[in-house]
Protein backbone atom coordinates (compact mmCIF):
# COMPACT_ATOMS: atom_id res chain seq x y z
CA UNK A 1 0.00 0.00 0.00
CA UNK A 2 1.38 3.37 -0.90
CA UNK A 3 0.38 6.95 -0.53
CA UNK A 4 2.40 9.59 -2.29
CA UNK A 5 0.43 12.83 -1.85
CA UNK A 6 -2.87 14.21 -0.52
CA UNK A 7 -5.01 14.17 -3.68
CA UNK A 8 -8.01 11.86 -4.11
CA UNK A 9 -6.09 9.58 -6.49
CA UNK A 10 -2.71 9.82 -4.76
CA UNK A 11 -2.69 6.35 -3.22
CA UNK A 12 -2.47 2.86 -4.68
CA UNK A 13 -6.07 1.89 -3.94
CA UNK A 14 -7.58 4.98 -5.57
CA UNK A 15 -5.19 4.78 -8.52
CA UNK A 16 -6.21 1.15 -9.06
CA UNK A 17 -9.87 2.22 -8.88
CA UNK A 18 -9.16 4.82 -11.57
CA UNK A 19 -7.51 2.15 -13.71
CA UNK A 20 -10.53 -0.12 -13.24
CA UNK A 21 -12.82 2.68 -14.42
CA UNK A 22 -10.60 3.36 -17.43
CA UNK A 23 -10.79 -0.32 -18.39
CA UNK A 24 -14.57 -0.59 -17.83
CA UNK A 25 -17.04 -0.03 -20.62
CA UNK A 26 -18.37 3.52 -20.64
CA UNK A 27 -21.91 2.39 -19.81
CA UNK A 28 -20.68 0.47 -16.73
CA UNK A 29 -18.79 3.34 -15.09
CA UNK A 30 -21.74 5.03 -13.41
CA UNK A 31 -22.83 1.81 -11.70
CA UNK A 32 -19.27 1.15 -10.53
CA UNK A 33 -19.05 4.63 -8.99
CA UNK A 34 -22.49 4.26 -7.38
CA UNK A 35 -21.54 0.89 -5.88
CA UNK A 36 -18.34 2.31 -4.39
CA UNK A 37 -20.19 5.25 -2.84
CA UNK A 38 -23.00 3.03 -1.49
CA UNK A 39 -20.50 0.65 0.10
CA UNK A 40 -18.82 3.58 1.88
CA UNK A 41 -22.10 5.20 2.94
CA UNK A 42 -23.52 2.02 4.46
CA UNK A 43 -20.70 -0.26 5.63
CA UNK A 44 -21.63 -3.61 7.17
CA UNK A 45 -19.65 -2.98 10.36
CA UNK A 46 -17.03 -0.28 9.84
CA UNK A 47 -15.59 1.59 6.87
CA UNK A 48 -12.50 -0.19 5.64
CA UNK A 49 -9.63 2.15 4.65
CA UNK A 50 -9.60 0.80 1.09
CA UNK A 51 -13.33 1.38 0.70
CA UNK A 52 -12.86 4.91 2.00
CA UNK A 53 -10.02 5.61 -0.41
CA UNK A 54 -12.09 4.41 -3.35
CA UNK A 55 -15.07 6.48 -2.16
CA UNK A 56 -13.00 9.68 -1.95
CA UNK A 57 -11.80 9.10 -5.51
CA UNK A 58 -15.35 8.36 -6.71
CA UNK A 59 -16.67 11.49 -5.00
CA UNK A 60 -13.95 13.56 -6.67
CA UNK A 61 -15.13 12.28 -10.04
CA UNK A 62 -18.75 13.15 -9.27
CA UNK A 63 -17.87 16.65 -8.07
CA UNK A 64 -15.71 17.21 -11.15
CA UNK A 65 -18.52 16.53 -13.61
CA UNK A 66 -19.92 19.51 -15.50
CA UNK A 67 -23.49 20.35 -14.52
CA UNK A 68 -24.49 22.42 -17.52
CA UNK A 69 -25.31 25.35 -15.22
CA UNK A 70 -22.43 27.53 -16.06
Amino acid sequence: MGTWDIGPFDNDTAADFGDDLDEAAREERESIIRAVLKRAADPADYLDASDGERAVAAAALVVGQPTGNG
